[in-house]
């Protein structure tokens, strides 16, 4: 089932190249406020439609409509996360300057609690009429991960951190190894120094920036709303 959702969601990213390349832009300007919230909006959008969708169906990514609806769904998005990680980072934060180990041991116990909460929060969020209230109903939250299964819902957050942080260093790779072979960068790009290097890494960011990470933001939204699908 799980792989299923992997080989949903790889295709699913794929299935509106216009779409992919207009989040992209958005990806590209993530730094910037106003394109960040546009961007995690999509993303909210995504997360939707898939915990209404069946797993290898034919669904087609969301279009890029309803401008205020996506910006308000964005800064929905971002508030909820945030929540949710602000007690964690908080306590690493203190770890860190206090030198504290068992802070910091708390910090990640926290960190990872609460982002496995936050993984269920957005998806019980856009099902419940984008209540912002529903992403804090523990006890629901609790009651759809029960019912999926903490052990499968564990390994698809699992396994879906492993395979975008896979796919992004697979890319770094093979672009570096290409630079290398033609002779103009070396394979350690991110050290290296001069016009040519800087060249390289620019374009390493554009092929992240515009393809990979809106791909990868895609994957991801798809598969929290389908692995939310199986308990609710």
């Amino acid at each position: 089932m799980i792989l299923d959702i992997y080989k949903d969601s790889f295709e699913f990213a794929s299935r509106k190249i216009s779409n992919l390349l207009l989040l992209g832009v958005l990806s590209f300007f993530n730094f910037l406020l106003i394109p960040m919230v546009f961007f995690y909006g999509y993303s909210y959008r995504v997360v939707k439609l898939s915990t209404q969708s069946m797993i290898n169906g034919e669904d087609v990514p969301p279009e890029f409509n309803d401008f205020k609806r996506m910006f308000i769904d964005g800064l929905k998005y971002i508030v909820v996360n945030l929540i949710y990680l602000i007690i964690p980072i908080l306590v690493l934060f203190g770890g860190l300057v206090n030198g504290s180990w068992i802070l910091l041991i708390i910090g990640i116990i926290l960190f990872i609690i609460f982002a496995l909460f936050a993984y269920a929060a957005i998806p019980h969020m856009a099902a419940n009429d984008d209540s912002l209230k529903k992403a804090f109903a523990f006890g629901e939250l609790n009651d759809i991960i029960s019912s999926i299964g903490y052990g499968r819902y564990i390994l698809n957050y699992i396994g879906v951190a492993i395979i975008s942080s896979v796919i992004l260093a697979v890319v770094i790779f093979v672009i570096s190894f290409i630079f290398t072979i033609l002779g103009i960068a070396t394979i350690n790009i991110a050290g290296g120094s001069g016009a040519v290097s800087t060249l390289a890494s620019l374009i390493i960011n554009i092929v992240l920036f515009f393809l990979v990470m809106p791909y990868l933001s895609i994957f991801q939204s798809r598969c929290s709303g389908l692995i939310y699908s199986l308990g609710s």
